[in-house]
């Protein structure tokens, strides 16, 4: 069984849908460890993405497992997503992270710029190495993709794996 350790950040007052839970507890062959974490209102003079990427920042200290995969709190996994995300991580050396499309993301040639973090697995010596930031018109999801290939590394979405996004 491998184990992975799944981060959710809960904006204020949110829960995770009964429908995530549901779709983690049917996750076959891995040991899941889910820590949760709610953060905080945004800061004076901070905007919603920005007390996201500081949430992250604190989530992602959470846990041990080689493995460590963000999942928002609206984002219903497939059946065999966490293993799949860890056998596409563990047989693809040049990958720090790989994500489940939730947002039907059209194919890019060369692969995609933005990989959206609500459904995306790391490897925890390379996610150690990131700080969750933002930059003008960049939101956390875009800053870290492109710190990741800034160290060499990948990230993108695993093909033909779709995850239902709730509205």
């Amino acid at each position: 069984m491998i184990p992975i350790d799944v981060l959710t950040v809960l904006g204020p007052g949110r829960k995770i849908h009964k429908e995530v839970l549901s779709a983690l507890e049917n996750q076959a062959d891995i040991t899941l460890n889910h820590y949760k974490l709610e953060g905080e209102p945004p800061l004076y003079g901070e905007g919603r993405i920005e007390a996201i990427a500081r949430a992250r920042n604190q989530v992602k200290k959470l846990g041990t497992a080689h493995f460590v995969m963000f999942l928002d709190d609206d984002v219903v996994l497939p059946k065999d997503g966490i293993k799949d995300l860890a056998y596409a991580l563990f047989f693809n050396r040049n990958y720090a992270a790989i994500g489940i499309d939730y947002q039907n993301i059209p194919n890019q040639p060369f692969g995609r710029i933005h990989v959206a973090m609500g459904a995306v697995m790391f490897l925890r010596p390379i996610l150690e190495l990131i700080n969750f930031r933002t930059e003008p018109n960049k939101c956390e999801c875009l800053c870290c993709c492109e710190d990741i290939r800034r160290m060499g590394y990948l990230i993108d979405y695993l093909p033909g794996v779709k995850a239902k996004h709730l509205k």
